[in-house]
C-alpha cells in the first residue's frame, strides 16, 4: 500500500476517500458496540480510539484548529481528523455514518472548512447551536490590498444522494 508522510511526520497510507470514510463509519459503530465485519480485538481497538477522541479532541489537534472545534460542536457524537492537503473526515457516532472530502484548491483549508460544514448541515447533523458555534468555519471574507473586504468564500453546492455500490 502506498504510504507517505503527514505534516505531523505521522505515516499514512494512500486510500480512495470511500475507505477513509467506511473506516471512521466501523469507528463509530465500534463505540455504540455495533461494529461489524471486524474481528473483536479490532472493535474494541476502535472504540478505544473513537472514545478517545471525543473525549479528548484537544488531543486531536491542539488550538484554534477544526478538530477541537468540531468535535466539540459534536458534543460527544462527532470524531473527525483533518490531514494534510485538506482532506477532512468526519463520522457521527449516533448515526453510525462518516463522510471524507478532498479539496483540490489553491486556499485549501478555507474550502475544507467551509465545504465539511456545509456537509455537515445539508446532512442534518446539526442544530442551531452547532450552526451557530461553527459559523466561523463556514466562510471567509476576501479582503483587496487596502484591507476593504470585496467578498467572501463560500461552498455553493447541493449534496444528492446515490446508492452505494
Amino acid at each position: 500500500m502506498p504510504m507517505g508522510i503527514d505534516g505531523c511526520s505521522a505515516p499514512n497510507y494512500a486510500m480512495p476517500l470511500k475507505s477513509l470514510a467506511t473506516g471512521f463509519a466501523r469507528i463509530a459503530s465500534a463505540c455504540t458496540d455495533s461494529a461489524q465485519g471486524v474481528s473483536e480485538g479490532t472493535a474494541q481497538a476502535m472504540k478505544t480510539l473513537g472514545s478517545a477522541m471525543v473525549a479528548e479532541p484537544f488531543m486531536v489537534s491542539g488550538s484554534n484548529r477544526n478538530d477541537l472545534a468540531f468535535m466539540q460542536a459534536g458534543r460527544g457524537d462527532w470524531i473527525t481528523k483533518v490531514g494534510a492537503d485538506a482532506v477532512q473526515v468526519v463520522a457521527s457516532i449516533s448515526r453510525q455514518e462518516a463522510f471524507a472530502i478532498k479539496i483540490a484548491d489553491g486556499d485549501k483549508l478555507v474550502a475544507l472548512h467551509a465545504v465539511t460544514v456545509a456537509v455537515l448541515d445539508q446532512l442534518g447533523w446539526m442544530d442551531d447551536a452547532q450552526r451557530q458555534a461553527l459559523e466561523p468555519w463556514r466562510s471567509a471574507a476576501i479582503k483587496n490590498a487596502a484591507g476593504l473586504e470585496v467578498g467572501a468564500r463560500q461552498p455553493v453546492f447541493q449534496m444528492q444522494t446515490s446508492k452505494a455500490g
